[in-house]
């Protein structure tokens, strides 16, 4: 039992410019039939896949020379023991299990990020014991944990000196998490914790576990449960990375915060771009009633989403992008009317465009007939009761039918 424990020797967590992150393994909590923590409506299984499959695409596409390997990529029970055996067999640089927290007390909240050692408080012990006692859903863990008994005192302080290889550096890059959280993302830290956590017995890397928030509080559940809530994590834990991995490269204090600089600059898109995240308005409002999200960052997230929908949009309904369009018009004169006029007070962006000696005025680029026929309506609903649908190819009136065949064939 513990065989081997004491053979190691304190390393320096402090790295030349030969040392070079090149792999690190994102470990997502529990999966399968494992659920881990239950909120009052989430399960700290989805919460942790959403956000390590988030901060392993921020890495891949910021850091392209560093090999990320998840443990589990989907809803599948992965034993512990397993978990370590990937980030072994990877000769991964670096370890990140990330999981959410739960309390009796519904008030308590915030983050914290833990690493294997023996400094420990009774309340540590307890969250040891929670963590590890998954073992028990495997058949065979005493055979894949030499014995260990998740309710003995002594078999955690014995396991908790087996990765002291690593301690400093690991708490180096949970410092660098910790600090990411409180004074990026405005999130209430912990601090930086020592237990004895099985997930992290026998990974022969730096390794930590994070805790990203409590599901049983009613505003970090919501945080988390929530793509936004989720990318902000992410952002927080890949900022340390960056910070972590270039240190231990041997660039300086000012190269990294040069590095940085030029990094994040234009952040607030980049959670939008790489991590894809879809927002609905109405619940980002919501959401953010609820929650406090990074005071420096979330308004202008959704500002650059708003921004960045608005010109897709723009582009979408640009004459030039599509041969086919749709408008509904509302009014002609024998004399040009001007754009601005107070006949128009009821409707937006009118269009001019002639035919003969007549100008004619429509609204709207609609890609389709049907948004077209949703627009009139809404139209008729002002003083141009009459409005009707006409239809646009290169510019040129046609017939909607015309118009419709054209799209059959591809022309849109």
């Amino acid at each position: 039992m513990f065989t081997n424990l004491f053979s190691f020797s304190q390393k320096d967590s402090t790295r030349s410019q030969n040392f070079k992150v090149k792999t690190v393994v994102i470990d997502p909590g529990h999966g399968g039939h494992d659920p881990g923590c239950l909120g009052s409506s989430s399960k700290e299984k989805h919460v942790c896949l959403g956000i390590a499959l988030k901060l392993g695409k921020l890495i891949k596409t910021h850091c392209p020379d560093v090999k990320v390997i998840y443990t589990r990529e989907k809803d599948e029970f992965i034993k512990l023991h397993e978990r370590a055996n990937i980030a072994n067999k990877n000769k991964a640089d670096l370890f990140i299990s990330i999981h959410a927290n739960s309390a009796e007390n519904k008030s308590a909240y915030g983050t914290e990020t833990y690493v294997m050692g023996t400094k420990y408080t009774d309340r540590n012990l307890e969250l040891s014991k929670r963590e590890n006692s998954v073992i028990l859903m495997e058949k065979d863990y005493e055979k894949n944990y030499g014995g260990y008994d998740p309710n003995s005192p002594m078999t955690n302080i014995l396991m908790g000196l087996y990765q002291q290889e690593y301690l400093q550096s690991s708490i180096n890059f949970a410092n660098k998490v910790e600090h990411q959280f409180s004074s990026r993302n405005n999130r209430h830290s912990r601090g930086v914790r020592q237990r004895v956590l099985l997930v992290m017995y026998r990974t022969t890397m730096p390794s930590v576990l994070i805790e990203v928030g409590f599901l049983s509080n009613s505003k970090n559940q919501a945080l988390l449960k929530e793509q936004l809530g989720q990318a902000e994590t992410a952002g927080a834990i890949f900022r340390a990375f960056v910070e972590y991995k270039r240190e231990m490269e041997g660039v300086s204090s000012s190269e990294i915060i040069s590095e940085e600089a030029k990094l994040f600059a234009g952040w607030d898109s980049t959670l939008i771009n790489v991590l894809n995240i879809k927002m609905n308005q109405d619940k980002v409002i919501e959401l953010q009633k609820k929650v406090e999200l990074s005071k420096d960052s979330v308004a202008k997230v959704v500002q650059t989403y708003k921004t960045e929908e608005a010109k897709k949009e723009s582009e979408k309904r640009n004459p030039k992008n599509n041969e086919v369009l749709f408008r509904v018009q509302i009014t002609s004169s024998s004399k040009k009317i001007p754009l601005n006029s107070r006949k128009f007070k009821d409707v937006k962006d009118v269009f001019e465009y002639k035919t003969g000696d007549v100008f004619k005025y429509a609204v709207g680029n609609c890609v389709t007939q049907e948004e077209a026929i949703e627009l009139q309506k809404k139209v008729r609903q002002t003083s141009f009761s009459d409005a009707f649908v006409v239809a646009f190819y290169k510019g040129e009136r046609v017939s909607v039918k015309k118009a419709k065949e054209l799209i059959a064939q591809g022309k849109q």
